[in-house]
């Protein structure tokens, strides 16, 4: 994966585990905080935090289990990741403006958990095709357990042929940036997590969100139905909800111009600057 240089590294230890972050932009800016997905990290948003104005000050974290973040054998549930995240919004607490929370996948139900909790230490959230599964939802995923799991020991064995015939359509660098996404992803955190987004809540942080919140669907991917966007919207119809064509559930990778352009155009409308 193309790593640019000029980001900056920063590291926040809580108690349970020590979080790492790829930082740019502006330190006293209003913090954008990236939250990625179940088998992606921190380096995943790369294109879309090159197209982040330099007046904000961008943080994409390394979710426990990924990157250069602590992997504990256990502990990967949304209130162990919440956890995390408040320890760097801790970090962040005085900065002038309180952060904006981007989440996609997991990382957008991470978002809704801590901002149903803590509203007040945000100001606001973009959601990017969170997966809608829970107690009395629907309770299978569009991607089962065992494809991650055959694609991660693919690149953990370096069987790079066997990977590749898991993405036909993809180039040879999508291939090899998805491989080192796997790369940095710890077998546990994927398994735990995979099985924690099928049994722990969603729609309830949805009903509970007080803070300013976006969210984003893919036409493609079967994350969000449209009745299941329905009930969403009447969960909180202060949320802004936009169905996102042309794109698959990895929004932020098929069309990274835009998915900045929501993002900047949230924090704009959003917050008085």
């Amino acid at each position: 994966m193309n790593k640019i240089e000029y980001f900056e590294h920063l590291f926040v230890k809580g108690v349970n585990a020590k979080i790492h972050l790829i930082t740019k932009g502006n330190e006293s800016g209003i913090p954008v905080i990236f939250l990625h997905g179940i088998t992606s990290y921190s380096y995943s948003f790369i294109k879309v935090l090159n197209l982040m104005p330099e007046k904000y000050y961008s943080l994409s974290m390394d979710i426990r289990g990924r990157g250069l973040s602590d992997s504990p054998k256990e502990g990967y549930l949304l209130k162990d990741y919440t956890e995390d995240l408040l320890n760097v919004v801790n970090a962040l607490v005085d900065n002038p403006v309180p952060p904006v929370l981007v989440g996609h996948s997991m990382g957008a139900r991470i978002a809704a958990a801590f901002g149903s909790r803590y509203s007040s230490l945000i100001s606001g959230m973009v959601l990017i095709d969170p997966p809608i599964n829970g107690p009395g939802q629907r309770e299978i995923y569009p991607n089962p357990l065992s494809m991650f799991i055959k694609q991660k020991e693919a690149v953990d064995q370096g069987d790079m042929e066997l990977f590749r015939s898991f993405f036909p359509s993809f180039t040879e660098e999508q291939v090899a940036e998805r491989a080192e996404e796997y790369r940095n992803n710890s077998l546990q955190a994927i398994i735990q997590s995979y099985e924690s987004l099928l049994r722990e809540p969603f729609q309830v942080f949805i009903r509970m969100l007080s803070a300013p919140a976006l969210l984003l669907a893919a036409e493609f991917g079967d994350t969000i139905r449209d009745n299941e966007l329905e009930v969403l919207k009447r969960l909180n119809p202060q949320m802004k909800v936009e169905r996102i064509k042309g794109v698959g559930h990895m929004v932020y990778k098929d069309d990274p111009e835009q998915t900045a352009n929501f993002i900047v155009s949230f924090i704009e409308k959003t917050i008085n600057q």
